[in-house]
């Protein structure tokens, strides 16, 4: 039993650092910054220069700080200043999307159509293709460079990747069950299983307790905002397993102990799932 156990926490533990966030390195840095994204997002320039440059001062590695202090310096009226910002963010993280995007439209403005066209080229590489802004740009830039050819595959390609994106992202009412939620609830029938069987062979109610609360605050450190779902998921998997799948045992003692193990369980898959979105939230703010 301890073995199973001492399994299935070093499991989650394997999961939530390589798998349960399938999030870019940059992705995550967006969300730890969605503060002064917002005040950019709603144009109050001068409040988000000052949080970016205040993170920037405390993570001077931040590619995304430098990011959006550069499109804040834009919109104010100081390329130079930005273009310098982007560079230095480029300088620490070279595959930010948006940072070759940024210094392509730059140098397009200032008529460096050759250098423009690099960073456009290199915004398409580090998208793998799927984000149609740089084709669309790369596109613009070649019709400046005579490749009118070339031009019109890339403007085709940043239309097509359009379309295919409005046709993937649906208001985000419709798109509750995405790839990482299907992930992370497959996860959670596997380790339910484990559990299952941790109830039905447990002699103390610690145990059941203890792989209960750990997988719960997995499920809410892994799905912050959709862990009630896999909550539930996991109650109900355990109970329908217990009532459908196992044999009663004949002695009210046993009777009795599976029950606490059982319905404490599921209690505690909701309180920890509640605890582990608590500190998932809590840790994004910082």
């Amino acid at each position: 039993m301890e073995i199973l156990i001492t399994a299935a926490v070093i499991g989650y533990i394997i999961y939530l650092r390589y798998y349960a966030d399938l999030r870019t390195e940059p992705d995550k840095e967006r969300e730890r910054l969605q503060l002064g994204i917002r005040l950019y997002d709603t144009d109050q320039l001068e409040a988000a220069y000052q949080y970016f440059d205040q993170v920037i001062q405390e993570r001077p590695q931040s590619s995304i700080a430098y990011l959006y202090r550069a499109r804040c310096l834009l919109k104010l009226g100081d390329t130079d200043a930005a273009l310098q910002d982007l560079k230095t963010g480029k300088s620490y993280d070279n595959t930010v999307v948006d940072i070759h995007t940024e210094i392509g439209r730059i140098l397009y403005d200032q008529q460096a159509y050759a250098d423009a066209f690099t960073e456009f080229d290199q915004a398409v590489f580090h998208s793998q293709g799927r984000e149609s802004m740089p084709y669309y740009w790369r596109g613009l830039t070649r019709q400046k460079l005579h490749q009118p050819q070339e031009a019109e595959q890339d403007l085709e390609q940043a239309t097509a990747l359009e379309q295919q994106h409005d046709l993937m992202n649906p208001p985000a009412s419709a798109t509750f069950f995405d790839r990482r939620l299907l992930i992370n609830a497959a996860f959670v029938l596997l380790h339910s299983v484990a559990l299952l069987y941790v109830i039905k062979e447990s002699t103390v109610i610690h145990w059941p307790y203890l792989m209960a609360a750990i997988s719960a605050a997995a499920i809410g450190f892994a799905e912050p905002r959709k862990g009630w779902s896999l909550a539930l998921l996991q109650a109900a998997s355990i109970w329908l397993g217990y009532t459908f799948l196992t044999e009663t045992p004949a002695n009210g003692g046993e009777r009795e102990l599976e029950a606490f193990n059982l319905y404490g369980s599921m209690g505690l898959t909701f309180v920890g799932s509640f605890i582990g979105s608590v500190l998932k939230r809590s840790m994004t703010r910082r």
